[in-house]
């Protein structure tokens, strides 16, 4: 337990000290105005929610998992997973990329499920793949002598394929709950992360808001003449439905979207008045936008 307490707190730490990193290479990324396509949006900074992120595990491979804990807990105190993140935030270092294997039954490979769409833990550029979240992996695989296989694969169905021992482990910045557990087992969590809401910069029905409450009973008042973007199958869409926390769900109009910067196009388009998602991502993409 006290290990579980310790990673936990320099989760919520590094992240902290990564979105102020990131803010001063950005000249402020936090509830400022940022370029978003041909568009100007401005993030709420305000979570709505409270996720971690974690690594999901075949759960007939427990020797696997608990590989995995081990080097994330000595990556969280030894630096290394400082230094894989401050190559998206802070800028220590540039962005590493990474390559990965053809599948082949005869090596010996760790077989991941990932999406390729979740800047900054996890894109890509044609062959070569980025990401806190690839990089991670790849320095998992390495530690374990494995060959890396990164296998593409829809969100909505990353649990199913682990769970059918398709591969051997998810990651795509996939935030821990009880639902996804039926599927999989969960590393210690790595990341500390959170829903907001961004907007475009002439909105300004939010600017008075101050706490999680004022945001919340903004919410609530909308109707079926505001439009919310978010991601499907996320914590986002959840939270929005009222299955998340004690938030009992909007009553306005929910886009769903395949991408959050698909959210954002459709923002920047005026087909919505809002998006939702986690609050790193969307800070990333629109001042990288």
């Amino acid at each position: 337990m006290r290990k579980r307490v310790l990673s936990t707190l320099l989760i919520v730490a590094l992240s902290t000290l990564m979105l102020v990193a990131c803010s001063n290479k950005k000249d402020s990324l936090v509830g400022s105005d940022a370029k978003a396509g041909n568009s100007t949006v401005k993030v709420i900074d305000i979570l709505l929610t409270e996720e971690e992120y974690g690594i999901g595990v075949d759960k007939n491979k427990p020797e696997l998992l608990e590989a995995i804990n081990s080097f994330i807990e000595e990556g969280l105190t030894n630096g290394k997973y400082e230094e894989i993140t401050g190559h998206y935030f802070g800028g220590e270092g540039e962005p590493v990329p990474i390559y990965s294997a053809n599948k082949d039954n005869s090596k010996d490979q760790l077989i991941v499920a990932t999406t390729g769409d979740f800047e900054p833990f996890d894109y890509d550029d044609g062959d070569k793949h980025y990401g806190i979240d690839k990089e991670l992996i790849n320095a998992i695989a390495e530690s374990l002598g494995k060959e890396l296989v990164l296998e593409y694969i829809n969100f909505e169905i990353l649990f199913a394929t682990v769970n059918q021992g398709k591969c051997d482990v998810c990651i795509a910045g996939i935030t821990i709950n009880d639902e996804r557990k039926e599927y999989v087992d969960f590393s210690i969590p790595y990341f500390h992360a959170g829903q907001c809401l961004a907007t475009r910069k002439d909105n300004t029905e939010l600017d008075y808001a101050k706490t999680l409450e004022d945001i919340e009973k903004k919410l609530l008042e909308f109707d079926e003449n505001v439009v919310i973007a978010v991601e499907t199958e996320t914590t986002g869409e959840d939270y929005l439905n009222g299955k998340e926390g004690t938030f009992e769900g909007v009553k306005c109009k929910i886009l769903r979207c395949p991408t959050l910067r698909d959210c954002l196009i459709e923002l920047n388009n005026g087909n919505a008045d809002y998006v939702i998602g986690d609050s790193a991502v969307l800070k990333y993409l629109i001042a990288n936008g």
